[in-house]
């Protein structure tokens, strides 16, 4: 199944316009430059930026619809210019900041499957770099605390993980909860 044919979902119309409409309502760009450094670091600070708060401003409050919104842009210059490059400069650019995962070589496979524009190779990549970060962070979280968490959104929500990249990047991951916060959120699309 390639990506051109068409898709059913199972998910709720709410969620659906979440994740595959809401990102490109607002046609900004973004440089590349101003998110990853020549280097390879990323630029949180570009990124936290984007990221919104209801009204009590706490981190814990991420106003899910306006920070996908503004953050769809910058998300989309990212795939652009990851497209641009051949599997020799990503492995270039990136590899090296892939070792703290212990995943270096699945990270690389991962980026080749993104070039085959193959929707069920895109999703068995998703599902293996899902698991991937998963057990990286859970071992960044262990070099703190103690009984790491067995749910993903839980272990991403820790206060050990916090500590280690700071509560605004926290926030960021915490993003790809969206999809339960949506039908919370967003009720005027039902």
């Amino acid at each position: 199944m390639s990506l051109a044919d068409p898709v059913t979902t199972c998910l709720s119309p709410a969620v659906h316009y979440m994740v595959c409409k809401l990102g490109f309502e607002i046609g900004d760009s973004h440089s590349v430059n101003s998110i990853v450094s020549e280097n390879g670091e990323v630029c949180w600070r570009t990124i936290t930026e984007l990221v919104h708060y209801l009204e009590s401003g706490q981190y814990q409050n991420v106003d899910y619809i306006k920070s996908v919104q503004m953050l769809g842009p910058l998300c989309e210059s990212v795939h652009l210019h990851l497209q641009s490059l051949t599997m020799e400069q990503f492995e270039v650019q990136y590899s090296l900041w892939f070792q703290w995962t212990n995943c270096t070589e699945l990270l690389l496979e991962v980026f080749a499957a993104l070039e085959s524009m193959e929707a069920t190779a895109i999703a068995l990549s998703l599902m293996k770099l899902t698991s991937c970060l998963e057990r990286a962070l859970g071992d960044v979280f262990l070099v703190i605390g103690k009984d790491c968490p067995f749910l993903l959104r839980d272990l991403l929500a820790s206060q050990e993980l916090a500590a280690v990249f700071g509560q605004s990047v926290v926030s960021i991951w915490l993003l790809k909860s969206v999809l339960t916060a949506c039908e919370v959120h967003c009720p005027f699309i039902r």
